[in-house]
């Protein structure tokens, strides 16, 4: 195809979408007279509301929120246009006041309701779409949250009551300016990505849009003693903070104060205002997900997380420093939470099948890797350190998988390798008295280690051990093999804690005993799901 037949149809398929979308509001105006003529239930009730609306300045959109105007797509039409159109009703159905604002197409005040937030919403989509973009998430729906400047409740409240003065009452259904902002930019945000808004969707976006000049509109509510609103100063993290004007505190206050004691403090109706409103921040979160495997450490050297004391780094490596960056950065996410079945000290090595893992991606801008791809990144985080620490298994996982690594806190058994020391040179009836409980199981009592008490409170554990082997070494030296329940303390039922833990294998083998080296051989666990390895 030629360039000048490409620039052809490029220019001819943004001139369809151009007229398509002068005939999509050309329908919207069409909608917006069709009400009117049928009277919406403020027209009806009061044939001047339009008048009153006219008389201060309040944007187009927000006039159809006082008349309770819920077609919603309506709203897509500028204010202009809005206010053209209820100016032909206005003149159709009353009088209205010589210099009126009848919507001209000359510079429009920023609206004393919203502050600008729903008469310019479309303003803030380019920076939203520039961050979705840059994001660059994979995932087809999106989840918006809004946030408004505070005064837009109070100068709602403001409008209201100067409604009533002029009409002799509320208004009966108005539409919340938070529904109508969301949408306005949603839908725009939704042509202009391709995704879809779902408020269901995993994606949740938090934009917040503030107004610098009325952002002090609420305080004169402090004044009232029956608001109850109480604005201080707090510490927290090293910083002042403001606390206790939260838009609740507000909304709270506004009812508990009369309109008379609103109006005769606060202003009614609101003050112009000068300034457009700005974006605040805008933030993006979506669901975590789930992937894990099991890992093995072959060294005495290695932490399972960073260890350390102050700034003092008492292991160099870590097990989670090694594996986890190469997944995350797979995934795209922010941070990670790494989780164990249980845990082993820094100069125990995990051998056998390795122990459980799983981590936690935070918010992730991709969601699923396929199974292929998962055993690329084993394959590439076991050339990091081949010697200290390696992968197995590595699983995509659902919420529900992980439940197994914590709920087998209690459940799981292990199986330890010791290489220990007795005081005594090791007899064959010290062997005999360890090897009675060969496949015998027999309770212990372990009170919290003292080597722990800086960070552990104090109590009693029962524990189980399920079966001891003694194989002889030379002299003082013997291996013994354990099987026992999750959670023992194995170096102190080795030595016994200054008699802290009884019965120990110190006293089993009638001497003094000390562990020098400890491996673990297995933990009885399945994971990942079988379900998931593949």
């Amino acid at each position: 195809m030629s360039e000048k037949k490409r620039e052809s149809d490029t220019l001819e398929g943004v001139h369809k979408k151009l007229k398509q979308e002068v005939d999509r509001m050309d329908a919207l105006k069409a909608r917006l007279k069709l009400a009117l003529e049928d009277n919406s239930t403020e027209l009806r009730r009061h044939k001047t509301c339009l008048d009153v609306l006219f008389s201060i300045s309040c944007c187009g959109r927000c006039m159809l929120r006082f008349l309770g105007y819920r077609d919603y797509e309506v709203y897509e039409l500028s204010s202009f246009e809005i206010k053209d159109i209820l100016s032909t009703r206005r003149t159709e159905t009353t009088t209205g006041e010589e210099g009126a604002n009848t919507g001209s197409e000359t510079p429009e005040p920023v609206c004393i309701a919203c502050v600008g937030t729903v008469q310019f919403a479309e303003s803030f989509v380019d920076e939203i779409v520039g961050r979705i973009n840059k994001e660059a998430y994979v995932i087809k729906t999106f989840n918006m949250n809004v946030t408004l400047p505070t005064s837009t409740l109070v100068r709602n409240h403001s409008m209201s009551i100067y409604w009533k003065n002029k009409l002799g009452s509320n208004p009966q259904d108005l539409v919340d300016i938070k529904e109508i902002f969301k949408l306005l930019i949603s839908w725009q945000v939704e042509r202009r990505t391709g995704l879809t808004l779902d408020f269901s969707s995993e994606l949740r976006m938090q934009v917040a849009v503030c107004h610098e000049e009325t952002k002090e509109d609420h305080v004169f509510l402090t004044k009232l003693k029956e608001s109850g609103l109480v604005i201080k100063m707090k510490r927290e993290n090293r910083k002042n903070i403001q606390v206790g004007d939260g838009r609740h505190h507000v909304v709270k206050a506004l009812t508990l104060v009369s309109n008379d004691r609103f109006a005769s403090s606060g202003s009614v109706p609101p003050k112009e205002v000068n300034t457009k409103p700005a974006m605040e921040f805008i933030e993006m979160m979506r669901e975590s997900v789930y992937v894990g495997g099991r890992y093995l450490k072959y060294t005495r050297d290695v932490s399972q997380t960073p260890w350390a004391i102050g700034t003092t780094m008492l292991a160099e490596l870590s097990v989670s420093g090694i594996v986890c960056d190469t997944l995350k950065e797979a995934y795209k996410a922010d941070d990670y939470k790494f989780v164990t079945a249980g845990r082993e000290d820094a100069n125990v090595r995990m051998l056998g099948n390795g122990r459980p893992f799983y981590m936690e991606m935070v918010n992730p801008r991709i969601p699923f890797l396929p199974y292929e791809r998962l055993k690329e990144l084993e394959a590439k985080i076991n050339t990091i350190m081949p010697d200290k620490v390696q992968v197995r298994s590595i699983a995509s996982l659902e919420p529900d998988d992980i439940k197994v690594v914590k709920d087998g806190e209690d459940t799981k058994t292990k199986s330890y390798s010791a290489l220990c020391w007795t005081s005594n040179p090791v007899t064959q009836a010290m062997l005999d008295a360890v090897n009675a409980f060969n496949n015998k199981s027999f309770k212990i009592e372990q009170q919290t280690p003292i080597r722990v008490l800086q960070r552990r409170a104090q109590m009693i554990r029962k524990k189980e051990i399920i079966s001891l082997k003694a194989f002889p070494l030379e002299g003082h030296f013997l291996v013994v093999h354990l099987h026992t329940e999750a959670g023992t303390y194995i170096k102190e039922f080795v030595h016994g804690d200054l008699g802290r833990n009884q019965p120990s294998l110190a006293s089993i083998v009638g001497c003094e005993a000390d562990i020098m080296e400890l491996d673990v051989l297995e933990v009885d666990l399945e994971f990942p799901p079988p379900s998931r390895l593949k």
